[in-house]
């Protein structure tokens, strides 16, 4: 195959392999897009748990029940090739490691390999950030078709891709795990959550923030402009004024992190204003700062706004604290809407 087919033939595995949302669909597409790259009959694909060795993803082309069930009892314990896969975290060829005639009589092939007549055979290593969790192999029955040193360097980067494949689908599943055992928590704690899930076309809500929302009088928008991310990722907080369902008004507040894509929910129920008296003990200056300290802003982002510099933004929000008695932005921005937090201690 001329070198500028291997990259275009190299780029449709890459995009046909990262894509799979599962390990099964992956073996899936391996084995429909291997071929094309090599030209070889026979190929698989092993892949184990790194902690605790299991088997995670079997798949293979052309090789027999018999062959692999061989390979298990007989074969695995004289790998030559799976030696040096291992030992040196780089493609194996068998030629690579002996000449044809001592192929010919190598335990591996008289015991399991000779079932197919495999002449020729690559192993490849399968490599995520835990090291080596599989390999790739693939071979052929002609004695003619031997491996190039350019196609050595491209079973590396098969075993390469075929490993950031599958980090993608493992990370993926954690996050998953960890955002349904977040969601379960916060279920029984009564907490009202949205999740930002990037494939999905609507957010997911627990029953908390159903029934949340089921006061609000159009809370599908109100919703969207919540959690829409800023341009910066990291938390932000966002207020918004709000029509009720029983009438009145109110403020629906977002806690949100774009990392995680995940808001917590919370409705000040009654007028929508900021409390007056609160308001009352700040000056013009502090009560800009106070209330961009509830929509979320650091320190940072409110001297940008306000031209002012990071030490004199820290030095009014201090003396904000003193005034109206809190220790924390969490309890100013609950005093701000309504809802008092515990009083300092003296």
């Amino acid at each position: 195959m001329p070198t500028d087919m291997y990259g275009t033939e190299l780029l449709r595995f890459v995009e046909t392999l990262c894509s799979a949302a599962s390990l099964a669909e992956l073996a899936r597409r391996f084995s429909a897009v291997f071929t094309p790259l090599f030209e070889v009959p026979m190929h698989g694909l092993y892949v184990v748990e790194p902690w605790t060795g299991r088997p995670q993803l079997v798949a293979s082309a052309n090789v027999s029940e018999s062959f692999l069930a061989c390979y298990e009892q007989r074969g695995r314990e004289v790998d030559c090739l799976q030696a040096r896969l291992l030992a040196t975290g780089r493609p194996a060829y068998n030629i690579g490691l002996m000449p044809m005639d001592a192929w010919l009589e190598h335990p591996l092939y008289t015991r399991v390999k000779r079932l197919h007549d495999v002449r020729h055979e690559i192993q490849t290593p399968v490599v995520t950030r835990d090291g080596i969790v599989g390999n790739v192999n693939f071979g052929t029955s002609d004695p003619q078709r031997g491996f190039t040193p350019h196609e050595l360097q491209l079973a590396e980067a098969v075993g390469r891709v075929v490993g950031a494949a599958v980090e993608r689908i493992h990370h993926a599943g954690q996050v998953e795990h960890d955002r349904d055992r977040m969601r379960a928590a916060l279920e029984l704690a009564g907490t009202a959550v949205v999740t930002s899930e990037p494939a999905a076309a609507e957010p997911r809500l627990n029953g908390a923030a159903r029934r949340l929302l089921a006061e609000v009088a159009d809370p599908e928008p109100a919703l969207h402009r919540l959690i829409a991310p800023p341009a910066a990722r990291g938390r932000f907080v966002r207020h918004l004024e709000v029509e009720l369902a029983a009438g009145g008004t109110g403020v629906l507040a977002g806690h949100s992190s774009t990392d995680a894509a995940v808001t917590v929910i919370e409705l000040q129920r009654g007028d929508a204003e900021l409390p007056a008296t609160t308001l009352n003990a700040l000056t013009p200056r502090e009560r800009e700062i106070a209330l961009r300290v509830a929509d979320g802003l650091s320190d940072r982002e409110i001297a940008e706004r306000l031209f002012l510099s990071p030490h004199t933004v820290r030095h009014y929000v201090k003396r904000i604290y003193r005034k109206v008695d809190v220790d924390s932005r969490v309890a100013l921005t609950r005093l701000l809407l309504g809802r008092p937090p515990a009083r300092r201690r003296k």
